[in-house]
């Protein structure tokens, strides 16, 4: 069993992991870590790589548990999210497979990060037929890496080499979201990932 924290649209390196595990616990009761890969991705657009961010409803004072962590959806963030998915991958081979997978994701708004991360972990486990069992913590573990980079970063290289919708003007680049990776290679990313 691996303790996991829970991530938005997570990176391979992320994916990768969940791959060598058959049983995940993701650690409800951490505390939020700002700029993390619970709240954030990264995919590659024609401009270089750009941050998606999931905005929060701030608690009054101290730390917030991931399970007490909501959405804001006062701002249009789901509207951004996909034009820039959209631009990012309308040219890809796979983005008209999965297009409408991300559209009904997005249209469901549930109300805590962790829920839209569990639907986007449901989602990748479909796309890449991962035999996982996934559940949340009953408490807090302590076993979760709190760097707000952790998982994310061009130093990690969970996969080899495929190609990229801008690779004919940029170098491959290493370890985006898993977006990136299905939308230009599908389900044969499996192929991809690299052993540990």
């Amino acid at each position: 069993m691996a303790v996991f924290s829970c991530a938005y649209f997570p990176s391979l390196a992320y994916v990768r992991a969940l791959l060598h595990e058959q049983h995940v616990v993701l650690d409800l009761h951490e505390h939020y870590v700002k700029q993390s890969i619970r709240t954030r991705t990264e995919i590659l657009s024609a401009n270089g790589i750009i941050q998606l961010n999931i905005p929060i409803v701030h608690a009054a004072a101290g730390k917030q548990a991931m399970h007490a962590l909501k959405i804001d959806y006062s701002k249009n963030w789901l509207a951004e999210h996909w034009r820039a998915i959209e631009s990012a991958y309308a040219n890809a081979p796979h983005f008209e497979h999965y297009a409408h997978d991300l559209r009904a994701l997005f249209a469901q708004q549930p109300a805590y990060v962790y829920e839209l991360n569990q639907l986007i972990l449901d989602w990748i486990g479909t796309a890449l037929d991962l035999q996982l069992k996934l559940e949340w913590s009953e408490t807090y573990t302590g076993q979760v890496d709190s760097d707000k980079k952790a998982w994310m970063g061009r130093d990690l290289n969970p996969t080899t080499a495929y190609q990229q919708v801008f690779s004919n003007k940029k170098e491959f680049v290493r370890n985006l979201s898993v977006l990136d990776g299905l939308m230009n290679e599908g389900p044969l990313l499996r192929c991809h990932f690299l052993p540990r």
